[in-house]
């Protein structure tokens, strides 16, 4: 379903709120869809062929569209066990988050009703080394494989990044964040502006919280500026949704029932940001 939506400011850290009648969009296909039914009695070299659509190294593709991917089991059930183990020893705090007075980055007031949950930063590399390993590994196999964004080592083939600390967010019955946000802008002026990919990791099952959906605003199918696809999913445990950080604009909706926890991570480049690149003011004066 296209509704319409007047584009906010693009350099907003938030949107406005909007309020939208909720409407179910029809389901898009998985990726194994029709591809599949169309080789299915074809050549094994054929099927071979499309199998290798499906995955980006190790890694299966459960969704593919140009705005998003979602990776199925990106962390295995042990992967889980070990994650729950290390995260049930911290104490999440109730989120805070920016958002933007006047027409200047740098302007904050604090707004609490656009996000309840509660959240927990810790340095991923330092007390999960394997989990910063896995996240690395699905940054290069997946995300800047979908969008080249981030240089890589000719050496090893590996991604050239910097990690910040990764956000553990805990959203119980009645919680949300939904507020419209980007994770990142490509002319702010902030730390969080060298985001390039991010990295949502699921870690419930899905029978074991009701709605709590990742809902994206996706471009309409007839290009029309201000017309956009509301698309939601929600995610298994152990599925982990990759995107760029400045393009997809997306939130989190209500928590109906149990409880919704999710790791986030981030990959940057400090020279796609002006805070950490003066070079980019510089140009962006020129032009």
């Amino acid at each position: 379903m296209v509704v319409q939506m007047n584009e906010p400011p693009r350099l907003r850290r938030l949107r406005k709120k909007t309020t939208l009648p909720w409407v179910k969009p029809p389901p898009l296909e998985p990726l194994t869809s029709q591809r599949a039914k169309g080789v299915a009695g074809a050549s094994p070299r054929l099927r071979s062929k499309q199998a290798q659509t499906l995955r980006r190294g190790r890694f299966v593709l459960k969704e593919r569209r140009p705005e998003y991917v979602v990776v199925k089991n990106g962390l295995s059930e042990e992967d889980l066990r070990r994650a729950d183990a290390y995260l049930n020893l911290q104490k999440a705090e109730p989120a805070k988050m920016k958002n933007e007075g006047g027409d200047d980055d740098h302007e904050r007031k604090v707004d609490y009703d656009d996000r309840d949950c509660k959240v927990f930063w810790f340095h991923v590399k330092e007390h999960c080394p394997w989990l910063q390993r896995n996240f690395a590994e699905i940054i290069r196999d997946v995300g800047n494989k979908e969008w080249p964004l981030l240089k890589v080592q000719k050496s090893t083939g590996n991604v050239v990044c910097e990690w910040e600390q990764t956000q553990y967010t805990v959203y119980g019955p009645g919680q949300h964040f939904f507020c419209w946000h980007q994770d990142a802008y490509a002319e702010g002026h902030d730390q969080e502006d060298a985001r390039q990919l991010t990295l949502v990791v699921m870690l419930t099952r899905k029978d074991e919280y009701g709605d709590g959906a990742f809902e994206m605003k996706l471009p309409a199918p007839s290009g029309k500026k201000g017309m956009f696809l509301r698309r939601s999913i929600r995610l298994d445990a152990g599925d982990v949704i990759v995107f760029p950080a400045k393009e997809l604009i997306h939130r989190v909706r209500p928590v109906t029932k149990g409880i919704r926890r999710t790791l986030v991570a981030w990959a940057n480049d400090r020279m796609s940001c002006y805070f950490y690149n003066p070079k980019l003011k510089i140009r962006k004066k020129r032009s």
